[in-house]
């Protein structure tokens, strides 16, 4: 017995700092442990109060996040409406000026770049500069009327496409040959892709004749045709006077030398001169 208390109470073993019963274990990691015991309920609400103020931080920077984010999206809607409507604006203002053109009008526009900010603008109008047509590549200017701030101009280019019918020579035509309407085939494209000025329509084609030969394929256009004329000067025409419900025609003594479409003088046999239009058959008209 005395052996084992000196073996449980080894003061040798105690005063190098050893544990008598755990081998291996120091006293002072063991007294340690036993003051962190003390204080674990401080301990563990300094923890808790770190992790709620962590949690806090980070779902403050989120929401300001969102904030941004919802701010930048706003303005970028803003803006984004603001193009719209100012390409809505030239597509109205080119629709409006091109009613009169032979075919069906197509237009493309190039975009802005996103990033330009429109101002705001409560009206806004389309127009051209001068001397500039809507038919093919071109410019559309865009202008502010009404804005809260400084009234704007801006410019945007713009393809405007002409898809209809156009004359084509269907089989070789020689220089001062008539030009008939069996001699030409009409086909289909982009109007404002070919020379300006081309035949449309075969009436255009009425009185005139070869400028110089013309190979199959050949786009009609005025300056390769001249005009026959349909009168010459001291030729008896058939005059025929119209009006509501009625023709009177006379004879009568051309004075001059005339196209299809052109005022011819015309002496009757009472002696009176009377003007009327050149038709493409050789007879003159007079409209009341």
């Amino acid at each position: 017995m005395p052996s084992v208390r000196r073996g449980l109470c080894n003061d040798s073993a105690i005063k190098r700092g050893k544990s008598p019963l755990i081998p291996g274990l120091n006293l002072p990691v063991m007294r340690r442990i036993g003051h962190m015991k003390q204080h674990q309920p401080q301990i563990v609400m300094m923890l808790i109060v770190s992790l709620l103020w962590l949690m806090s931080v980070s779902a403050y920077a989120a929401d300001r996040a969102v904030i941004a984010n919802q701010h930048a999206v706003g303005a970028a809607s803003a803006g984004n409406d603001m193009h719209s409507r100012l390409y809505q604006t030239v597509m109205q203002y080119v629709q409006s000026q091109t009613q009169g053109y032979p075919g069906k009008v197509n237009i493309e526009i190039q975009p802005l770049d996103s990033r330009i900010r429109i101002a705001e603008c409560a009206l806004m109008e389309g127009f051209t500069v001068q001397g500039a047509r809507l038919w093919g590549k071109t410019h559309i200017g865009v202008r502010c009327l009404q804005s809260e701030t400084k009234p704007w101009t801006l410019y945007v280019q713009a393809d405007v496409q002409v898809w209809g019918e156009y004359a084509v020579t269907g089989l070789p035509v020689g220089q001062g040959s008539p030009v008939q309407p069996t001699d030409v085939v009409m086909q289909s494209g982009d109007l404002s892709k070919l020379p300006a000025g081309i035949i449309t329509d075969l009436s255009m084609l009425a009185g005139k004749q070869a400028a110089l030969n013309l190979p199959l394929g050949t786009v009609l256009r005025p300056e390769l045709l001249k005009s026959v004329p349909v009168i010459m000067q001291g030729q008896t025409v058939q005059l025929n006077s119209r009006g509501d419900g009625f023709v009177i025609s006379a004879d009568g003594t051309a004075m001059q030398t005339a196209n299809v479409g052109q005022v011819v003088d015309v002496k009757v046999s009472s002696g009176q001169i009377v003007k009327g239009v050149a038709q493409s058959s050789g007879k003159v008209d007079v409209r009341f």
